[in-house]
């Protein structure tokens, strides 16, 4: 039997019901979709494809009484994101699907319905018993580890520490374990220019980051570093690592969506369930013109077929 899929809306006032509804038409065939999201969204994106009735006629109908205005922020968008999202973490925690997909949201929408989250990866956690995550960008080049998330950069750099240091390389060794079926090596990426020119450009490498890697290599976690990061990403698009642990969103994110950008995905390690996303965002400025490219979201619906099959 074909494993089942439960694909959220996301934001419906961007492209997220679009690039679900292109994506799960192109992933009948690998497994069987579940669409999450008010019915008259999935029909609308249904008659401009002229294709998708019979995964609309299956769709879970999510109440929406008023439907938010294309390409623009609302209370409402943030809570029918939500809304999905939750009733699809709560089928995969009973099995009735094997994965969640999500589509992209806005994180204003969601602050505006109330729900104070840095995104979808945070909240996802929370509903998981407060699970320990790690954010992994994965393209057909590179795959990316975020020590912190979304932030602002001098308060990534603030709250870095040796010990969210190892979590996060702990998290990323058993999650890659399990979907690679092998043992990971993962390089670190260093903070400042040169990894620090032996203390001239910041001390961060010796007093935090050096720490970290001895910690994990005493337990058996093979992190490699930290590596000055303007030429560690050329090394690990050779192959000569599985993934690259980086301090801040940015470090890794330019990286993968240069190489990757149509092809990003987003998966969360750590999770008792399996949830990706495409690694982009609502792009408001499209939504609701048929432009929008499913490229990420079929590869995010891969990638989660990929790691349910393996018990990552």
């Amino acid at each position: 039997m074909k494993r089942r899929l439960a694909i959220t809306c996301g934001d419906v006032a961007g492209i997220g019901p679009e690039v679900a509804l292109k994506a799960a038409i192109a992933a009948t065939r690998l497994c069987e979709p579940v669409l999450v999201g008010p019915r008259a969204v999935w029909e609308r994106e249904a008659k401009k494809l002229r294709r998708g009735g019979a995964l609309v006629a299956c769709a879970v109908d999510i109440a929406a009484p008023v439907l938010p205005k294309l390409g623009a922020d609302s209370a409402t968008g943030g809570a029918i994101a939500i809304a999905a999202i939750d009733w699809a973490i709560d089928a995969a925690k009973r099995g009735d699907v094997h994965g969640v997909v999500t589509a992209p949201v806005s994180k204003t929408s969601l602050h505006l319905a109330g729900y104070a989250y840095p995104g979808q990866t945070e909240y996802f956690a929370e509903q998981c018993g407060g699970a320990r995550v790690a954010m992994m960008l994965a393209g057909p080049s590179l795959r990316v580890v975020l020590v912190s998330t979304h932030l602002a950069l001098k308060d990534a750099i603030a709250t870095l520490s040796a010990e969210r240091v190892y979590e996060i390389a702990s998290i990323a060794h058993h999650g890659l374990k399990a979907l690679l079926g092998k043992k990971p090596r993962l390089a670190l990426a260093a903070l400042n220019p040169h990894a620090g020119e032996g203390g001239k450009f910041g001390d961060e490498e010796a007093r935090i980051l050096a720490p970290a890697v001895a910690r994990a290599r005493a337990a058996k976690i093979d992190l490699n570093g930290p590596f000055p990061a303007d030429t560690l990403f050329w090394y690990a698009r050779q192959g000569r690592y599985d993934a690259v642990l980086v301090l801040y969103h940015d470090q890794g994110l330019i990286p993968l969506k240069v190489l990757d950008f149509d092809e990003g995905v987003n998966v969360t390690l750590g999770l008792p369930i399996v949830r990706t996303s495409p690694d982009h965002g609502t792009a408001f400025d499209i939504a609701g013109k048929g432009k929008a490219r499913a490229t990420s979201m079929l590869a995010a619906i891969r990638l989660a077929l990929s790691v349910s099959s393996k018990g990552a």
